[in-house]
Formats: structure tokens, C-alpha cells, sequence
């Protein structure tokens, strides 16, 4: 009888044992999924916002491009009185992500307003504001402006805004052509993007600008 009890008891320890093990096996399987739904989570909070320039003339995907954009025709072009539509020419010489906080986007900026005659934008005003913008990482809004000064503090200010990329901004500020065929591009943009009834853009004086149809 003794030795029947102890078998019996014998086996039901290593039941109980091969229950503990199985048991803690299903814990820790079930604790990957919650580690793999986490990193999913992080992933997509720090995904880039969706981009939508058609306000502004801009086609592109980058959420810190648009926001130079969206700047230009948001404050830039309130110097200005009001005109039906507003379109920058935005040459961006560099980016420099490294704070922690801002993107500083080094560039010549350009907006140009215009009227809307029949299938023709005529400019009736517009300037140049050259500088580095200020661009969240949050909110990928511009929040400060530093701009080239005017007249004869012009090379000076440049230097000091630019830095080492002072050759490079000299190089795309004077490079009128290159500046124009970007104009261009963005008007073509700005009208195929807001549905406008428009086939070219003239400066007052000047011969119209056959827009890009393709």
C-alpha cells in the first residue's frame, strides 16, 4: 500500500511540473505580440505628415519643402497688395537637420502675384528674399525667418547667414536662367495642380511664357 502511494504521488509531481513549464512557455509567446504591436505604433507616430502644396505650387512629397513653400505664399507675398494667385520660385541651396529641434533650409526664395487675363498670368508684383528658414520637426511649420539684408549690407549679411554655403547661394543667386526655367516649371505646376484656364505667365515689358503642358 506504501509503495502505492508513493508512485502515485510520484506522478503527480511531475504533472504538476510539466504544467508549471508549459504554462510559462504561453507567457512569454504571448508577450511578442505585444512587443511587435508597440514598435508598429512608434513607427507609424513618427511617420512623415501627408503633403499637400497645390496651394502653393508645389507637387512634391517633402513635408519641409512645402513648408518654405507655403511660407512664401502665406507671408512673403502679404508685402504685396492682393493679387489671384500667388507663386514662389524656391532654390534651395541646403539643409542642415542636425538641431534638435529645426530643419534650417538655406535658399533663395522668390514669389511672384499676378492677375489672371483670359489664359494669360500677368505679374503685377513680386521680389526676391534670400535667407535660411527655420523649419519644426513637430509641426513642419516655418517658425522664424532669417533673411538677407538689403542694398550695400547684402554680401556681408549672406556671409554670415550662409556660412560655408555662401559660394554655393552666390552661384544659384546669380544664375538667372536656371532661376527662370524653375519659374516656369512652378507656374506650370501651380496651374495643372489648382485647374486654372491658364496657357502662359508675362512680366510687364516682356513677351509670355508658354506654360509646360506635359
Amino acid at each position: 500500500m506504501k509503495k502505492y502511494l508513493v508512485l502515485l504521488l510520484s506522478v503527480m509531481m511531475v504533472l504538476a511540473f510539466a504544467l508549471t513549464a508549459c504554462g510559462g512557455g504561453s507567457s512569454e509567446e504571448s508577450a511578442a505580440p505585444e512587443e511587435t504591436t508597440e514598435a508598429a505604433t512608434e513607427e507609424t507616430t513618427e511617420a512623415a505628415p501627408e503633403v499637400d502644396g497645390s496651394a502653393y505650387g508645389y507637387a512634391g512629397t517633402d513635408p519641409v519643402e512645402c513648408a518654405v513653400y507655403k511660407y512664401m505664399v502665406e507671408n512673403a507675398a502679404k508685402e504685396f497688395d492682393p493679387a489671384d494667385a500667388s507663386i514662389p520660385t524656391v532654390s534651395i541651396v541646403s539643409t542642415d537637420d542636425t538641431p534638435e529641434s529645426e530643419i534650417l533650409v538655406y535658399g533663395d526664395f522668390w514669389v511672384d502675384n499676378y492677375k489672371i487675363n483670359g489664359e494669360t498670368l500677368e505679374t503685377v508684383s513680386g521680389g526676391n528674399f534670400p535667407g535660411v528658414m527655420h523649419v519644426s520637426k513637430d509641426t513642419y511649420e516655418v517658425t522664424a525667418f532669417d533673411q538677407v539684408a538689403d542694398g550695400e549690407d547684402f554680401d556681408s549679411s549672406a556671409k554670415e547667414l550662409f556660412g560655408d554655403n555662401y559660394d554655393a547661394f552666390m552661384s544659384v543667386y546669380g544664375d538667372d536662367a536656371a532661376r527662370a526655367e524653375l519659374r516656369k516649371l512652378t507656374v506650370s505646376e501651380y496651374v495643372k495642380l489648382n485647374g486654372l484656364a491658364v496657357t502662359q505667365f508675362q512680366d510687364y515689358g516682356w513677351d509670355p511664357v508658354e506654360l509646360v503642358t506635359e
